[in-house]
Order: C-alpha cells, then structure tokens, then sequence
C-alpha cells in the first residue's frame, strides 16, 4: 500500500510536467461522457476498449477538464506500477538485482513510457498482467484470475491465456464458487467488450474493423506481416534486454513460473504477429506486454548468470557489473529513443494544452460552430470534439464548405479551398466559411 499510495503522488505530480491526453484516451473520455449523458456513439474513432470506459464513464460527471487530468493520474499509475510490478516478480524469481534490472529494461523499452504518459493503457495492461502473476505465486489463483479479467478487458490478445487459467482453476477447484467465478467472469469480457460497440455502433465487430484500418509503415501493411511483426518489435529493446532473457530461459529449465513467463511472452507475440497478418497493425503498443515479460524474464536471465559466479554481495556485484558491461553499447540507442518520444510528448502536450484557450480567443463554441461542420487534422479529431463537446463523428478530416476547420501550426493541415483564415494562435487556427 505505502508502494501504491507513492506512486500514485508521483502520477499526480506529473501533473507538472505534462498534462494532456493523446487519441484514444481523450476518445475513452469522450465515450464515457456520452455514457453519463445517458447516450453512446462508437462510429468514429479508435476500438472500442471496455475497462477504461468504466473509469471514465464517473469521472465526466466532475466535468471535462477534471476527468481528463484525473484520467492522466490514473493511467500514470498504472504505469509506475507496472514498474513496481516488473521489480517485484523478477526480484521475487531471481533476486533484487534482477528484480532493478527487470524494471530498468521496462522502463527505458521503445515507447512504453510515452505511451502510458499520454494516458494510453499499456501500463495497467503490464501491470495487471504482472500482479496476475505475482498473486499466483503467493497462492491465490482466483486473485489472479481477477487480475486477468482485467488485463483482458485491456486487450482482447490475452483471451487464450486466460481462458487456459481458468481451465486450470476448475480442474484445481471445482467448487460452485471457482465456476461461478471463471463463468460469469468469461461472459462479463465477452458483454463488455460486445454489447457497448453494439450499441454504440450497431455492429458487434465495429472494433476489429476499427483495428484493421490500413496504417502505412506498420508490420500490418509489409509483404509478410508476420515476421515483419518480429523485426519491428526487435526495437522494443536492448539487445542487452534480450540476452539476458535467453539467459532466462536457461534458468527456466529448473524453475516452472519461469519457463511460464518465456511461454507467455512467446504465446503473445505469436498472437500478435497472426492478428497483423489478419490486418492488424501489430505496432510496439500491440507488443508491450510481451516485451514486459521479457523485461522480467532478462532480468531473472542476468541473476542467474550471477548466481553462477558467486554468492551474496559478490553475487549483486557480478549481476550489476555483467549486465551494464553488455548493456552499455546499446545505451546510446536507447537514450535516443527515449529522447525523441519525450520531445515528442512535450510537442504535443503543448498542442493540445494550447486548445482549449484557442477556442475562447476564437469566440467560444458557438462561434465555433456557427458556420456549419468542424473539421481537423486526423489525428486532432479527438482533442476537438472532446473541448468542443462533441460525438466523434461530428468532427471530419475532409473539409468541404460550409464549416470552420480547427488545424495546428504545426504539421500538416486540411486542405482549406473557400475557407478564410479567421483567427490565429501559436498552436492554431480556424479558417471557415463565414
């Protein structure tokens, strides 16, 4: 508890630093608001994603700039717990020292920090997954149980790794209780997943056709999806990171819960390689939670290696000492990476903080909104209907008059023929029609 309290004070601290959403959580944000409001439109947008509904969904009822900044805490700490959770598990399995390594191999992975900073959900799906683990091995299965259903209410990928679990709790207790458990929790993924996007958009399936939109560069759209989904998870991390999972695997030949880590991980990845070859993107966020469990699993790997060349201090020290040797020519990589997402996270959060402001120089929503339809960038779709108090699909990225185009400075913008620049901002402009 005093773990998570801490966490959380630091998730509320970054507050300072940055404090807007990106796409799919400002959508969730949106979907919840409808969902107060006692309505719910799916048709635009990201898929459908149920367990950050069910957070968003009260937290709109403290209004649109609370729930957003709220939201951001709450993603930020799942996050930081996923951190915890890495430490824990591989500290638990291999040691402290494998347990810092673990959690320093997550925390520096191509785009996971930038992701749950954004407020995506790729923190509490590695956290949960992780507590999941952590719970089975403190002799809880229906705790961890509990934490799949999360996990898989965060990603519809860990269905078959959840539905092994719960094949293996009946079969260690058939009691009226366990069924019950594994049952209705199976058919409350299942509800929540289907019935709101059937609802929201009268096709059941409206989010995997969602997730299959063509994105140009991803694994999804290469010759051969399925191994260009492994090439293009290759730069999740280290090579350091990976040699010490094969070193894990060594350890696993004595050690179940290990061997069960590199077979989930390896189960994850394939699943995600098929769903690109199905369409899907199968980009770094679809590979986070794989690549967390390979954090945990190198981290275990470089223990092990240790455990051979000593015992005690001797042992941390051969740990440190062998994983920084190996890890350092890949240092400079990483720290790229990890600087060009936060450049890119502070751009951003510069962009949208700037939004809500711009509309009030510009008139207000109503000015706004006087000269007919808004259109955006593809990817400000979001932002804009979320501060302009809008569904989803009354925001387009094809501009045709009559309307008023809300576009950045920055990047590119929608074309604007009949439109006449009205007012201008660091950050944005309107252009509209009257």
């Amino acid at each position: 508890m005093p773990v998570a309290l801490g966490c959380l004070v630091v998730a509320a601290l970054s507050l300072l630093v940055f404090r807007e959403a990106t796409y799919d959580p400002t959508a969730w944000l949106i979907w919840g608001r409808q969902i107060a409001d006692g309505s719910l439109e799916t048709i635009a947008g990201p898929s459908w994603k149920p367990l950050p509904v069910l957070f968003t969904t009260p937290l709109s009822l403290l209004g649109d700039t609370v729930a957003l900044k709220l939201w951001l805490v709450l993603a930020r700490l799942g996050g930081l717990l996923s951190l915890v959770m890495a430490y824990r598990v591989a500290a638990r399995l291999g040691g402290r020292a494998a347990g810092v390594i673990a959690a320093l191999a997550l925390l520096l992975a191509n785009e996971f920090l930038f992701n749950w900073i954004r407020g995506s959900s790729e923190g509490w799906l590695v956290a949960t997954s992780l507590l999941a683990v952590h719970r089975h091995l403190d002799g809880e299965p229906r705790q961890a149980f509990g934490w799949g259903v999360a996990t898989a209410l965060l990603r519809p990928d860990v269905w078959p790794l959840l539905a092994l679990h719960g094949l293996w709790l009946l079969r260690a207790q058939l009691t009226p209780r366990t069924v019950a458990l594994v049952l209705g929790s199976g058919a409350a993924v299942l509800v929540l997943w289907f019935v709101p996007e059937y609802v929201g958009s009268g096709d059941l399936l409206r989010g995997a056709s969602r997730a299959r939109d063509p994105v140009a560069g991803s694994p999804g759209q290469a010759d051969h999806p399925f191994l260009a989904t492994f090439a293009n998870a290759s730069m999740a991390l280290s090579y350091a990171v990976y040699a010490g999972a094969v070193l894990g695997l060594l350890a696993a030949r004595r050690c179940a819960p290990v061997a069960a880590i590199a077979a989930a991980s390896a189960v994850l990845m394939v699943i995600v390689a098929l769903l690109a070859s199905s369409g899907f993107t199968g980009n770094l966020r679809y590979v986070a939670l794989p690549m967390a469990l390979l954090c945990v699993l190198s981290g275990i790997g470089w223990a092990w290696l240790a455990d051979r060349m000593g015992s005690g201090r001797a042992r941390t020290r051969w740990v440190l000492v062998a994983a920084a040797a190996a890890a350092a020519p890949g240092v400079a990589v990483t720290a790229v990476h990890l600087a060009r997402n936060l450049d890119r996270t502070r751009e951003l959060d510069r962009i949208y903080a700037a939004l809500p402001g711009f509309i009030e120089r510009a008139g207000g929503r109503s000015a706004v909104l006087r000269c007919g339809p808004v259109f955006t960038g593809p990817f400000q779709t979001q932002a804009v209907a979320y501060r302009l108090h809008l569904r989803q699909n009354q925001v387009g990225i094809h501009p045709r008059p009559p309307g008023t185009i809300l576009g950045t400075t920055s990047g590119p913008s929608p074309a604007s023929a009949g439109f006449a620049l009205k007012t201008s901002g660091t950050e944005w402009t309107t252009r509209a029609t009257c």
